[in-house]
């Protein structure tokens, strides 16, 4: 069964690397991570742990809340910026394009503005709006971990990638100047 923690440490990773975007002002980066956070928490609450267009929206229009960018809206903008590089959308949903932006130096943000047909969407806000959404998911779950979903996800955990340090042998020399990492997966502690 799902318990308390188990979800916050599986999604720590993701935490982390936001956070290193954020300071390192890797913008493009943290938009890359926050948009394909629904399809996982999607996948991870499906049956099979498959996400797909009608889980992804279904998954934003249950935990996001603003109204000025629907669930439909933001799997175009996920399909256009992981798989084609483009923020222009072909008219997919109320917007044409979508002009990404980060904070000016001063701090202020232009986020979730409509000029002509583009919705101008500050990346920092947008992560932060979507670590706020999963947050949300998390407590929905724990909160009730014998639902459909929650079962789902704890049986789909198991194999959630993470990233953890490389072990060098003792047996083998230790390359130089190189920092190197392996992709396992999620181990549960209970």
């Amino acid at each position: 069964m799902l318990q308390t923690g188990d979800l916050d440490q599986a999604f720590q990773t993701y935490w982390d690397d936001m956070d290193r975007c954020r300071q390192a002002k890797a913008y493009w980066s943290l938009l890359h991570v926050t948009i394909c956070l629904p399809d996982i928490c999607a996948a991870l609450q499906s049956a099979n742990g498959e996400a797909h267009k009608r889980l992804y929206v279904a998954w934003c229009e249950q935990y996001f809340s603003d109204p000025r960018l629907t669930g439909r809206e933001r799997y175009g903008m996920r399909c256009k910026v992981l798989h084609q590089g483009r923020a222009k959308t072909n008219q997919l949903g109320r917007y044409g394009a979508f002009a990404f932006g980060q904070p000016a130096q001063s701090g202020a943000v232009d986020h979730m503005r409509v000029d002509t047909h583009t919705l101008h969407v500050d990346v920092g806000e947008l992560a932060t709006e979507t670590r706020d959404a999963v947050e949300g998911w998390i407590r929905a779950l724990e909160a009730r971990p014998t639902a459909v979903e929650a079962v789902n996800v704890d049986r789909n955990l198991l194999s959630l990638v993470r990233v953890t340090p490389f072990v060098i042998s003792q047996a083998l020399p230790a390359p130089t100047g190189v920092i190197m990492t392996t992709m396992t997966t999620f181990n549960k502690t209970n």
